[in-house]
């Protein structure tokens, strides 16, 4: 039997430890990537004067308001802001039987992007659009509105982010949503100020023009689930998840090995708490906790990581537009408690991938149990979970990092590659926590 258990043991270090070394091979692996991409940009393509529309319109006007179909828009690829950005000037050709071609200018009179109101995005323009800082939106007088508002509202959500004189938008800003138009007006960031307040406002812009303009089912009921062995960090959890702009939004929290929380005084989300013996795996804990949960979307949160009150939202729009299995975001920010500094990594956002911060996964109850549920280990549960939805032919999609800070506190976690390991070559450091209220920090 001494055997036998040894055996058994060893075998699972072997695999935990080929799982580390695939993971290290990705990490190298993208971090070679996207070192070439910025020593070797891309040059943008240029673009023929005759574009004819081929494909059904992905825009579409109900009861007023402008909506698009993630064909018509959407944020994939769009990387992080270099100090190198890219502005340009938007302007309309009115069709005579058409919907009208659009084109964005540089300075230099090249047309950088160009296609028809309404039409889908082929590959080529939304690659192009990815790398286009913003706009200013110059529309003429007699300009149809319409058009400009499908416009608009389409390159709204990809994260181009748009300017507009509120005067020139007078005849068409009521097929838009005011929080929308509200950001549209506000002046482009100089192209050299900190690249963190364009990328910021590319995150907003897009997020509310997907909220509030995409063409898609009813936005689901979600599940946070907080497994804890720490009871007394509970309420802190449960006030920022309170605190989440998410409406239909219930909270789950299951102790494992340890007596129920107590709760706030006042929490105006429904919460249900429950108790996981300690003989149980982080696994089985985590089942536990989606058995109590009646959302349609359940998302992992775990205690000592940190969310800004958008984070929800950010779930279950990348869920909409991308269609994966599985959405989440990186551990691109990382608080270093014993350093009192928070790093930002080399990490790639709004692709598909392999690889989402497991304090951030989201899944569908019924994806999560067509690959048979959280795994029954005891540890990398959500590293498992993952390489089940990939044996299973499904898809992870990982969406911007802000509203999340993956936290490393120097001791108790299952993965620790050491601090010097988050410390290695990143595009740029805080003392403390960042200060932007897209984390929750100010």
């Amino acid at each position: 039997m001494t055997g036998t258990g040894t055996g058994a043991r060893s075998a699972v270090r072997t695999l935990v430890e080929a799982a580390r070394r695939r993971v290290r091979l990705r990490t190298r692996l993208r971090r070679l990537r996207h070192a070439w991409r910025s020593r070797f940009p891309r040059r943008l393509p240029t673009w023929p004067d005759d574009l004819p529309p081929t494909q059904p319109p992905a825009t579409r006007q109900v009861d007023g308001r402008i909506r698009v179909a993630p064909a018509g828009g959407n944020p994939q690829g769009r990387q992080r802001y270099t100090p190198q950005v890219l502005v340009g000037e938007l302007t309309l050709e009115p069709g005579q039987t058409g919907p009208g071609r659009w084109r964005i200018r540089l300075t230099d009179g090249r047309v950088v992007a160009a296609g028809w109101v309404g039409q889908p995005l082929e590959s080529s323009l939304a690659a192009a659009l990815t790398r286009i800082g913003g706009v200013t939106c110059r529309p003429a007088p007699h300009d149809p509105p319409g058009a400009w508002a499908r416009l608009v509202a389409q390159l709204a959500t990809t994260g181009l982010v748009l300017h507009v004189d509120p005067v020139a938008a007078a005849p068409w800003q009521s097929w838009l949503a005011p929080s929308l138009m509200s950001l549209l007006v506000e002046p482009l960031p100089p192209t050299e100020a900190d690249p963190m307040n364009w990328e910021l406002r590319s995150v907003r812009q897009r997020r509310v023009a997907l909220r509030e303009h995409g063409d898609g089912p009813t936005p689901p009921s979600v599940s946070a689930l907080l497994v804890t062995k720490r009871p007394e960090l509970v309420p802190g959890v449960l006030t920022t998840l309170a605190g989440q702009t998410y409406p239909q939004l219930e909270i789950v929290v299951a102790v494992h090995g340890g007596p129920e929380p107590e709760l706030p005084a006042s929490l105006d989300r429904p919460v249900t708490t429950l108790t996981v013996s300690a003989e149980q795996t982080l696994g089985e804990a985590l089942s536990a906790a989606t058995a109590a949960a009646s959302g349609t979307v359940v998302t992992k949160v775990d205690d000592d990581d940190r969310y800004g009150p958008e984070h929800i939202w950010d779930l279950v729009l990348a869920r909409q537009f991308s269609g994966a299995t599985v959405v989440g975001k990186g551990a691109e920010f990382v608080y270093l408690e014993p350093k009192d500094l928070t790093v930002r990594r080399r990490m790639g956002a709004e692709t598909f991938t392999d690889t989402v911060a497991g304090g951030t996964i989201a899944i569908d109850q019924d994806a999560l149990a067509e690959v048979d549920g959280w795994p029954p280990v005891p540890r990398s549960v959500d590293r498992a979970l993952l390489d089940r939805v990939i044996d299973a032919s499904g898809t992870i999609y990982r969406t911007h990092p802000f509203g999340f800070i993956y936290v490393r506190h120097g001791n108790g976690h299952t993965w620790d590659p050491g601090m010097e390991y988050f410390l290695r070559d990143p595009v740029r450091t805080w003392p403390g926590l960042p200060w932007y209220d897209e984390f929750g920090t100010q």
